[in-house]
């Protein structure tokens, strides 16, 4: 279908209406829930953190710790185990995990926290005893690249693992154990876990579990379903939502010992197509601290950011799964359909991911965009609003997304949102509502939707109200009492 060209005046003025096991998303992108800002783990919790300790070198054999027990006899006492914890972060997940410690902590319960000492920065935090003892099989300098180790090392690096989880688990005695992530250890400590002798809860919002039991189905799902081109995904679209028995190396489903809390529906049922029973489950969408703010401070979507340009944004970590090559592929496409206009295309987020960052500068060049695109750094999260205001349009390209965090924070900054059809999206971005969908992958169908919206002043106001209306919703408060239900029911079984 052919894209029509548009007069930019109609946007310049308003008018009349392949995946090895443990590894998931090729490496780190399971970390990512979408977050774009820069990873300093005090900002929304600052209150909390006690003080910082040195940013380098090794780390210690015993952790450095600040106890806190909860008062009054009412807390509960927790145990969380996660892979990164800040300040050693990739993405918002672990982020995610430390504010909801904080914040757990600051609610009366006790709050240890099992991690790894990747990345080698110790910081101390209030109410939290942060044990680091724990190692990644990953490799020490860039996350992203194979972890090299002959076999024996990596079975030694797996059994003090599982030792340091059982020594935890007797010294600490906690009532229930939260797993957050585990992805680069292996499945010893999964083996460890479910031989806790406490209440077990697993908040899964990415595939790490179904990649550690269940391989096969990840291995075909991710295959036909993440990575297949769209038109071939319709061919198999049924035969993926039925990879619960084919793509599995057996056919028994896989009881978990303890509850499972997933960010969307999207996730709850990806689970259970692998196969996964749990003792009990509950959709919790993650939420965000959401500042209040006067209309004021909100741009009038009516009108551009500037007259006669049309700024564009991504915002989120630079890798493959976010879909940032979907967006420079349509972006020609953009330019034909808004030929007076002078586009502009931020990409704003983590580039680590060096390979997928050279792709993408390739595709620049090759298709003459060196001076319509700008690469910038990830911002603090208290910093995207202004972000936000600068630009006219998010785009959100995911071609897998469990739900995300910076997606969330562009609602409630009313940019009219264009994002891709996958997971969680489609569960706070309502087509025609909050924002506008396009099928994964397809660059005409984001350029449409973008040209779309930069031809309906109506429509760009319509959706940023609506969609800050939704994410008003979506708070980090009420997402830890809806937790901390969760953790109850745990730790009565």
């Amino acid at each position: 279908m052919g894209l029509r060209v548009r007069p930019f005046s109609s946007f310049a003025e308003p008018v009349s209406r392949k995946v090895p096991q443990g590894m998931g998303l090729r490496g780190p992108d399971h970390a990512d829930r979408g977050t774009s800002f820069a990873p300093a783990p005090g900002d929304a919790v600052s209150r909390l953190l006690c003080r910082r300790a040195c940013g380098g070198g090794a780390v210690p054999a015993r952790p450095r710790i600040l106890s806190h027990r909860a008062q009054g006899g009412g807390g509960m006492n927790l145990l969380f185990l996660s892979n990164l914890y800040p300040p050693n972060t990739v993405g918002g997940y672990e982020r995610l995990c430390f504010e909801v410690a904080s914040a757990l902590a600051g609610r009366n319960h006790r709050v240890s926290v099992l991690t790894s000492d990747y990345g080698g920065r110790i910081e101390d935090y209030l109410g939290q005893e942060v044990d680091r003892s724990l190692r990644l099989l990953a490799d020490d300098r860039d996350i992203y690249r194979p972890f090299s180790a002959s076999n024996e090392e990596r079975h030694r690096i797996a059994r003090r693992n599982a030792e340091l989880l059982r020594g935890a688990l007797e010294r600490l005695k906690p009532e229930v154990l939260f797993v957050w992530n585990l992805f680069f250890f292996d499945r010893s400590l999964l083996d460890t876990v479910q031989e806790a002798r406490c209440g077990k809860v697993f908040l899964l919002t990415d595939n790490w579990l179904i990649s550690f039991l269940r391989p096969r189905f990840w291995q075909t799902y991710f295959d036909e379903k993440v990575l297949a081109s769209p038109s071939f995904a319709r061919r198999i679209r049924n035969a993926v939502f039925g990879l619960a028995g084919r793509g599995r190396s057996d056919r028994h489903a896989i009881r978990i010992r303890g509850r499972a809390v997933f960010p969307s529906r999207f996730m709850e049922r990806l689970y259970r197509q692998a196969g996964f029973t749990f003792q009990g489950t509950a959709v919790v969408p993650h939420g965000v601290h959401l500042k209040r703010r006067p209309d004021s401070d909100y741009r009038d979507r009516t009108f551009p950011v500037e007259k006669g340009r049309l700024r564009l944004l991504f915002a989120g970590r630079v890798v493959e799964m976010k879909g940032v090559h979907t967006i420079l592929e349509a972006l020609p496409e953009i330019l034909k359909g808004v030929p007076d206009a002078d586009v502009r295309l931020t990409i704003l987020g983590d580039t680590r991911d060096i390979r997928y960052l050279e792709r993408l500068q390739g595709t620049i060049r090759e298709r003459g965009l060196s001076e319509r695109v700008d690469f910038r750094p990830p911002v603090r999260e208290p910093d995207l609003f202004r972000v936000f205001q600068e630009h006219d349009i998010y785009l959100f390209p995911s071609l897998y997304e469990p739900f995300s965090l910076t997606l969330i924070h562009a609602l409630e900054s009313g940019i009219p949102t264009v994002a891709s059809d996958v997971g969680g999206n489609r569960e706070i971005v309502f087509h025609g509502k909050t924002g506008l969908l396009f099928e994964k992958g397809r660059a005409p169908g984001l350029a449409r939707a973008v040209l779309e919206l930069a031809g309906s002043p109506g429509l760009r106001r319509e959706v940023s109200r609506e969609a800050r209306r939704t994410a008003r919703e979506l708070t980090f408060d009420a997402m830890v009492r809806r937790i901390e239900r969760r953790l109850e029911e745990g730790r009565c079984g």
